[in-house]
């Protein structure tokens, strides 16, 4: 609406410029005419046009004197006198090469200043008419595009596949819209393979752990011969069996299983077991774990999921931590890990970190990462159904 009523007073401006200017040209026209008619400056004025006079240069008013400036001929000047008088003042010579100014009072004449009031209520009344009638249009427009939004938008919702949501964007009528719906499509195909893509990276990954698995298995059954190995050995099973436990827990996240499985893991013997077997590698970096824990707590989410995403937490602060102690501390709320500053950064790739939030978040819990001046924490937070009563 606002360009509307500015479009419409420039038009106005405009206009009203265009009358004046017109308004002008037909009084110099007719000042000219009448010009070419004066023969002698000194003659009675009884043949000239009403509201017209002819002054010998020699006898002109001073204000008239001042707005000429001379006698070049052809000179024009319009303004208004001392009296209230608005004249055109044309610097004329006879056939005979005698000056003189004609003068035209067109004070009577002046039709645009005369009729200014009335027109500009005219204007204004156009104005509101069309301010009204694009108020409406646009309205009405903004409507409609409303609405086809909203239709393109439950029709993308309802769309099974990008193929339909393709099909859609051939027939959308609004070729933005359809735009629109296209680039949904090709977003929509993207996440899919994706998705797919993470999906055979996992089952693969599961899948080729078994193999050195199997073969790990079979060199501990020729160990187990040898009872001088007997400690070592049994670090070593509870290493490989965890890894078993992983894979399958990787094979789940591949899999379209619910999101939450039925299970029980005692917490405090499941973080203790990972402590004694993960003990050695945190004390080659000098770490060692403190770990208090609620020694009736258990997990309604099975051992395999729950032992995979606090090992990688472990193996996280070893690897990521400096000397010092790796607290632990556990109760029916969460867990919070936290483990001392580390000189310099740790490279990776994050895979396990990454594999840790898928997993949490599809048995139902909340994992945080924070840092701190001594070091960094991990939290976990649970709802109430992860827990046994």
């Amino acid at each position: 609406m606002l360009f509307t009523a500015v479009l419409s007073l420039l038009f106005v401006g405009a206009g009203l410029l265009l009358l004046f200017v017109l308004e002008d040209s037909f009084i110099d026209r007719r000042l000219h005419a009448v010009a070419a008619t004066v023969t002698d400056p000194q003659a009675p004025p009884a043949a000239l046009p009403s509201q017209f006079q002819v002054l010998p240069m020699a006898s002109l008013p001073d204000d008239i004197r001042a707005r000429l400036g001379g006698d070049r001929t052809g000179r024009l000047v319009e303004f208004r006198r001392g009296n209230g008088r608005y004249v055109h003042v044309l610097a004329a010579r006879t056939a005979a090469g005698q000056p003189y100014a004609l003068v035209y009072d067109v004070t009577d004449e002046l039709t645009v200043n005369q009729g200014l009031a009335r027109g500009l209520a005219y204007v204004a009344l156009l104005l509101a008419v069309l301010t009204l009638c694009a108020y409406l249009l646009s309205r009405a427009f903004v409507g409609r595009m409303v609405q086809r939004a909203q239709a393109l938008f439950r029709q993308v919702l309802d769309s099974p596949d990008p193929e339909a949501l393709e099909a859609l964007a051939q027939q959308e009528p609004v070729r933005e819209f359809g735009d629109l719906a296209r680039l949904h499509a090709r977003v929509w195909r993207a996440q899919l393979a994706a998705v797919e893509r993470e999906r055979e990276t996992l089952a693969f990954l599961g899948h080729e752990l078994r193999t050195p698995l199997q073969s790990a298995r079979t060199s501990l059954s020729l160990l187990a011969a040898d009872p001088g190995h007997a400690a070592a050995l049994s670090r070593l099973q509870r290493a490989i069996e965890r890894l078993t436990r992983a894979s399958n827990a990787v094979l789940w996240l591949a899999s379209e299983s619910p999101a939450t499985a039925d299970g029980s893991t005692h917490a405090a013997a499941c973080m203790q077991a990972l402590v004694e077997e993960l003990a050695p590698m945190a004390a080659a970096r000098g770490q060692a774990f403190a770990l208090t824990i609620d020694p009736e707590l258990r997990w309604a989410r099975p051992q395999e999921i729950v032992e995979t995403v606090l090992a990688n937490l472990l193996l996280n602060a070893i690897q990521h931590g400096g000397p010092g102690t790796i607290a632990i501390a556990a109760d029916a709320d969460g867990l919070v890990l936290r483990n001392p500053r580390a000189a310099a950064e740790a490279t990776g790739f994050g895979l396990g970190m990454r594999i840790v939030g898928r997993l949490a978040a599809r048995i139902g819990w909340q994992v945080a990462f924070s840092r701190h001046a001594d070091g960094a924490s991990f939290t976990v937070r649970w709802d109430a159904a992860s827990v046994h009563a």
